[in-house]
């Protein structure tokens, strides 16, 4: 049985504005949902998204804490969707992305 988790996409980052929160929900709606696959070894650990297949996320921490990996899983989906960081904005995030580590 996996051990399925869920994270908010923009966390508590106050320096997206609701206009670009609106931007990337829509883009992502678009897909369905964003899902990611970890993988861990001795070298560390890797997240692939399964919907798009260019968001990947990675670190040689081969204990990752949960923040650690929701963390780098955040990074790859703003580079991904070129999020754009410009003003505080206190609107919590209403879209989540899952994970799980394989076995």
């Amino acid at each position: 049985m996996e051990n399925k988790k869920l994270a908010c996409l923009f966390g508590n980052n106050a320096d997206i504005s609701l206009d670009e929160k609106v931007r990337v929900i829509n883009e992502i709606n678009k897909i369905g949902s964003l899902t990611f696959k970890i993988e861990v070894d001795e070298e560390g650990w890797t997240a692939k998204c399964k919907e798009v297949k260019g968001i990947i996320a990675s670190n040689t921490n081969p204990k990752p804490s949960d923040d650690e990996i929701e963390s780098q899983i955040r990074d790859a989906v703003f580079a991904a969707f070129n999020v754009r960081f410009d003003k505080k904005c206190d609107v919590k995030s209403p879209l989540n992305f899952e994970y799980s580590f394989s076995k």
